[in-house]
C-alpha cells in the first residue's frame, strides 16, 4: 500500500539506470533525460536532491555526468525514495496522535501501522542493483 509520486518513480528509474551502467562511469544528464523520458529540469531537480543525500555524485565538464555514490548493492530503494522526499507515514493518524477522535490504538490505526511497517521493510530489503538496467533493455522504437 504505497503511492509513488512521479518524482519517486523517476528517482528510482534514474538510479536503476545508473546501477546498470555503474562500470561505465558518469552519464550525462542529457542522456538520462532523453532515455528515461524525464524533462531536463525535472531530472536536474531529482539528481540535485539525490546528490544532497549522497546517493549520487556529479562531475562537471566534458566527461562529467551523474553516477551512483556507492555500489548499487549498497543503496536501498528506501534510501533513494527518502532522498527525494518520501516519508513513510501512510495515514495522518500515525503521524499525529491527536488526528483521530478514536481511542488509540484503534483497529484502523493498527492496520495502517502494519501496512507501513510492511512497506518500509520491503523497501529496506531491496537494493537498486536488483532493478538495474542498461541500454539493451530499452525498446529501440521508443528511444529518440
Amino acid at each position: 500500500m504505497i503511492f509513488l509520486k512521479r518524482e519517486y518513480d523517476y528517482a528510482l528509474r534514474i538510479c536503476a539506470y545508473l546501477a546498470g551502467n555503474y562500470q561505465r562511469g558518469p552519464i550525462s544528464l542529457a542522456e538520462i533525460s532523453r532515455k528515461l523520458f524525464i524533462t531536463r529540469p525535472f531530472a536536474t531537480k531529482i539528481v540535485f536532491q539525490l546528490k544532497n543525500r549522497e546517493i549520487v555524485h556529479t562531475t562537471q565538464g566534458m566527461h562529467g555526468g551523474v553516477r551512483l555514490a556507492r555500489l548499487p548493492e549498497m543503496i536501498t530503494l528506501l534510501s533513494i525514495l527518502q532522498g527525494v522526499g518520501y516519508r513513510t507515514s501512510i495515514s495522518e493518524c500515525i503521524k499525529k496522535p491527536d488526528f483521530c477522535p478514536l481511542t488509540a490504538p484503534c483497529k484502523l490505526h493498527a492496520f495502517f501501522i502494519d501496512q507501513e511497517n510492511f512497506t518500509v521493510q520491503a523497501l529496506k530489503s531491496r537494493t537498486i542493483a536488483e532493478f538495474a538496467f542498461t541500454d539493451a533493455d530499452f525498446d529501440p522504437a521508443k528511444i529518440k
